[in-house]
Formats: structure tokens, sequence, C-alpha cells
């Protein structure tokens, strides 16, 4: 492949044949100064020079060096401009002599709110769970199962109402699926504790006492 000289602007003025005449100063012909340029672009460094982390000296050591290198270069004594034993001049130290303020120290005081990842509501002492919060529906029977379970419901009101005093009127939505989850239907326990199923047996033996 074979490379055209450029044009010239003038149509009338020759264009210097680049190779016949190199340029001034330089002793080399073209084809060694394409290649020596060549060769500078095709050189890559050693892994051990690029990922090496020298500390501060061996890094200062390394630019004078190279400093020496272009002045050797240049026909030039190295030791004239960077003469043994130079050094970079000390760095002071960022902040030196100056107390530290914390950025935050003049910052307006704030409030953070936590938000619960739970719900705390008052007991619940007639909940039918299926149907009122899960959604089931057993058709024609939903009425007949909802007066059951409120029938039920009834008859442990004594051990519900004693289990708030004993442990709080309050319950949490801890454990619970989110309102219309589809999750089975499940038979519930009663809940019964012990200072409930107490008070429990005392009104009904007392209301066996006091209904003939």
């Amino acid at each position: 492949m074979t490379t055209q000289p450029p044009l010239s602007p003038f149509p009338d003025q020759k264009v210097p044949d680049q190779k016949a005449n190199p340029p001034l100063g330089d002793k080399r012909s073209y084809e060694e100064k394409e290649r020596d340029d060549r060769a500078k672009l095709v050189y890559s460094p050693r892994p051990e020079d690029v990922f090496a982390l020298p500390d501060d000296r061996t890094l200062e050591q390394r630019v004078i060096e190279r400093l020496r290198e272009e002045e050797r270069k240049a026909g030039r004594d190295p030791f004239a401009k960077y003469p043994q034993g130079i050094a970079f001049p000390k760095a002071t130290p960022a902040g030196a002599g100056l107390s530290y303020v914390a950025k935050t120290a003049d910052y307006p005081l704030r409030q953070v709110e936590y938000v619960s990842g739970y719900v705390v509501h008052r007991r619940l002492h007639f909940e039918e769970r299926n149907a009122e919060r899960y959604g089931w529906d057993l058709g024609i029977l939903q009425p007949l199962v909802s007066a059951a379970y409120f029938y039920k419901d009834v008859l442990l009101w004594p051990n519900s109402l004693a289990s708030g005093v004993a442990y709080g009127f309050w319950d949490t939505n801890m454990g619970k699926c989110l309102p219309g989850s589809p999750t089975p239907y499940y038979l519930y326990p009663p809940g019964l504790t012990i200072t409930g199923s107490v008070v429990e047996g005392l009104v009904i033996t007392g209301a066996a006492f006091a209904i003939p």
C-alpha cells in the first residue's frame, strides 16, 4: 500500500518530499523515524510497574530518574539540573495547626420518627377471622357458620375479658396475614388462659345456680 503526498493549497507550489528531505537536525531517514515512532506507540509498560503501589519516597526517586533520563537523551549532564541527593520539598499536612470542628456541629436539631411494622389495637372479643379478615365465603352455609362463631365467642366472653385484665386489653397484627390474603381456612384455638379459664368456670357455675 502506497501513500500519496498531501495536496498543496497552491497548485503551482511543489510539495516537498518528506522521504527525500527529512526534518532539519534529524539525521535519521524517514523510514527509520517512522519505525521509531511506531515502536513508541506499541510500547506497553510492565504489569509490575502499572499495578505497583510505591511509597512516597520511591515514587519521588522514580520521577527524578525519569527527568534525568530525559536530560541524557537531550545530550546534557543529568546531574547538572538534578544533582545527587535532590528531593521533593516537604509537604505540609492538610489542616496543620487547625483544630477539628465537626461539620454537623452547626446543624439544627432534628427529630426522627420511627414507624413500627405492626399495628396495635384493642382486643377483639368477637371476630371471625376467616370471613371478616381473609374474605372466606361458604355460600349458603356462611350465616350458620357466622352464627356459630358468634355464640362461641359469647360463651367464651368471660375468658376473653379476664385474659385482658391479666395480660392487657390490646392485641397486634404480628403473625397475621394482611386482610384479603389468600390463606387457608384455619380453625383457630379459643385462646384459653389460666386466669380466663378460672373466671369462665366461676361464671358458668354461678349461672347454673342463678338460672333454675
